[in-house]
């Protein structure tokens, strides 16, 4: 180590650096300590220098690390054990504790909400007795049906023995009204029924004004008239300590946007009077100031409520270490009691519990009865079999490490080999497990790597060669169409691979007249390639008589169906039997505007005229197919504004995603919407649209087309 340093001190001058910086640090270590104190600026240079050395020696330990340390395969498998194992465990215990305090606090919620309900429910049975008693009882006014009521609700409630702390009554019958508070026979504020309640009942969570009530409503068709009663339950804190009783404290508090608008929600007072005797207590003058605001129509601010927290409970105690606090904020979202409208006000008020993850589990596992509490201890069971496996995988996978190691030393060793080019060195392991087999399997893969090598020679030698014959192929289109009198002409065929089995030609016949010829070769690649230019030779050599003058030396044109005849049997005799071409073959002719044509099975062109199609048909079967055929010369009139379209199947047949074709009732529509523009122009459109309904730029057949457009 002493050899080490030194080295490190003669080569390195950030060594150098560094002994002084800590000499300078230890130095000033020492005049504090021994004379009192040292200037601050002084430290400052000392840690301004240190950080720097420490951060370059932590980077130069790392590498260290890196060479050396990791360099064994048994140490980086350590460390991956250490990721893949520990650290995953780690993190799924951490998840797990982070769900139980979530998933435990949402509980507490809901334990709570289910309790408001519940006490909801019991305020709405306790309308219905109300109402059931004023439906059997024998007062016909309002004001003796109001006061056999009272005496009822007040025996009623002392009867259930269920506490319930500032009950608000409110009794309506007709233009009668009797409001108290229950226990206390107190007097409060009556209640309006909103315009929006069209039902008979209703209970829940209300917000009235800036106050949330447990409320339920009935109305009952009672002796003395229609019977409105209404029960109110303010969140009070003897009603927190009730609903969060064996959970937590519970507190609950209005939104900020309701206290701005409560006002705009309080209905307006019911006209009519007020019912004598205890009636009187529910007067505009004995209400509270609160009250008297809203029935006066007060436009003054609205009073800001407080939280309401629980008044006598406590936090449960923990039961162990893992007993933590949870906590939890959920809405309310009360019914708004003013309005027109029935709404719920969705940030209007929101309640806090606090509760411990034990406590709530013995909450939701009281309700579950006295067996749920078996699934808990399974699981717990299952978990600490899960650990005893995980511990037993971690010392089966040190042990298995020698064995890998091993193997990987030799498989190291051969890469060295293969990296200097040398692909006949061979490992020659015994394969008696996958990993020790991955020696056979690099012995293969340099074998297979000759033998690549030598197939991507050889296969560079085949695309350079189909690369010449996709030139060669190139020659045998026509360059361009030749200008004829009355007709535009415009010829197009894209192969599907590197060569193609579709053919179209021009033949210039002499003055004023043109052959058009569009075919289809079956097959695709080198094979109707060689077919192809086999039938563009035939053709052609129709018409010339080898000898050379100043221009094209014509013979004969012909009738059509001879020129198809002579191509059908020099094809079934130069090819094989299998093989067929599509062929159609017409002769314009500028002086009559006619065009003369034999159709060999080839899809039939198109000529669209005004707001017809007229498909040109007629003439034989394919070419090539049988040794004796009779064709057939069909002759039709080219008019002014004519568009003739002649195409391969490789324009109708291409399918999109879902496996449909393109169809030729898509290509005629296209080719109809366009039919005004220039032939090229034209048939760059279709060529679109037939890529844009494959969705894929690689054609799936060789696509031929060729336009003519007749002029005036």
């Amino acid at each position: 180590m002493l050899d080490f340093l030194l080295r490190e001190y003669r080569r390195h001058r950030m060594a150098r650096f560094t002994v002084w910086v800590l000499a300078y640090g230890v130095a000033l270590w020492l005049v504090n300590r021994f004379s009192g104190g040292v200037p601050g600026f002084l430290w400052f240079l000392f840690w301004a220098a240190a950080v720097p050395a420490a951060a370059y020696y932590v980077f130069r330990l790392g590498g260290v690390l890196r060479r050396h340390l990791l360099w064994h395969l048994r140490r980086r498998l350590i460390l991956t054990y250490f990721f893949v194992a520990v650290v995953p465990i780690g993190l799924i215990l951490l998840l797990i504790g982070i769900a139980a305090f979530i998933l435990n606090g949402q509980f507490a919620s809901f334990l709570v909400v289910s309790k408001l309900q519940d006490r909801a429910g019991s305020l709405q049975q306790l309308t219905l007795l109300i109402g059931r008693h004023a439906q059997h009882s024998a007062q016909r006014t309002p004001q003796a049906l109001f006061d056999d009521l009272d005496t009822f609700i007040i025996s009623e409630i002392e009867g259930q023995g269920t506490d319930f702390p500032g009950l608000e009554v409110t009794l309506r019958a007709g233009s009668f009204t009797r409001a108290f508070r229950v226990p206390g026979d107190a007097p409060t504020a009556p209640v309006s029924l909103p315009s929006w309640l069209k039902r008979d009942r209703f209970g829940g969570i209300v917000l009235d004004g800036n106050r949330l009530v447990l409320r339920a409503a009935n109305r009952i068709h009672t002796p003395a008239g229609e019977l409105a009663v209404i029960i109110s339950e303010p969140f009070s804190p003897e009603l927190l300590d009730q609903v969060g009783a064996g959970i937590g404290p519970v507190t609950v508090e209005i939104g900020a946007s309701s206290r701005t608008d409560a006002r705009l929600n309080v209905p307006a007072p019911e006209s009519g009077p007020v019912s004598s005797g205890r009636d009187a207590r529910a007067s505009v003058g004995s209400l509270s100031g609160q009250a008297q605001s809203r029935l006066s129509g007060s436009t003054g601010p609205a009073v800001e409520a407080s939280p309401t927290r629980s008044r006598s409970l406590q936090v449960p105690p923990p039961v162990n270490a893992l007993d933590y606090e949870v906590y939890s904020i959920a809405s309310l979202q009360p019914y708004v009691w003013g309005g027109t409208e029935e709404h719920r006000a969705i940030d209007a008020g929101f309640f806090e519990v606090t509760s411990r993850i034990f406590a709530v589990f013995r909450q939701v596992l009281s309700t579950l009865g006295q067996y749920s509490g078996l699934w808990w201890t399974a699981f717990a069971v299952v978990g600490v079999v899960f650990l005893v496996i995980e511990l037993v995988s971690l010392v089966i996978s040190w042990r298995l490490t020698r064995s890998i190691t091993t193997t990987i030393d030799k498989l190291n060793e051969a890469t060295e080999h293969v990296k200097t080019g040398d692909f006949s060195h061979r490992i020659n392991l015994p394969a008696y497990d996958q990993l020790t087999a991955l020696g056979e399997a690099f012995d293969g893969m340099t074998a297979s790597v000759e033998r690549l090598l030598r197939e991507s020679l050889e296969k560079t030698k085949i695309d350079g060669e189909l690369e010449i014959a996709r030139e060669v192929q190139s020659r045998l289109f026509p360059e361009s169409a030749p200008d004829v009198s009355g007709l535009r002409l415009y010829g197009l065929c894209k192969p599907a691979r590197s060569v193609s089995g579709d053919y179209y030609d021009f033949l210039r016949l002499g003055p004023g007249r043109v052959a058009l010829v569009v075919g289809d070769i079956s097959g695709k690649g080198i094979s109707a390639a060689l077919l192809m230019a086999t039938l563009q030779a035939a053709l052609h050599a129709q018409f010339y008589d080898g000898q050379i003058t100043g221009g094209e030396r014509l013979a004969w044109p012909g009738r059509t169906a001879d020129v198809v005849s002579r191509l059908n049997r020099q094809i079934y005799a130069s090819t094989p039997r299998e093989k067929y071409i599509t062929l159609f073959y017409g002769v314009y002719d500028a002086g009559t505007r006619k065009l003369t044509y034999t159709n060999a099975g080839h899809l039939p062109p198109v000529v669209f005229r005004r707001n017809r199609l007229l498909r040109l048909e007629g003439g034989g079967t394919v070419v090539g197919l049988f040794p004796s055929v009779r064709y057939e010369q069909v002759e039709i009139q080219i008019e002014p504004g004519d568009l003739l379209l002649a195409f391969t199947d490789g324009m109708t047949e291409p399918e999109n995603s879902y496996g449909e074709e393109f169809g030729e009732e898509r290509l005629l529509d296209v080719a109809q919407r366009a039919r005004d523009a220039p032939p090229q122009a034209l048939m760059e459109e279709i060529y679109r649209r037939v890529s844009d309904w494959t969705g894929s730029p690689e054609l799936q057949d060789d696509m031929t087309l060729v336009v003519g457009q007749a002029g005036v």
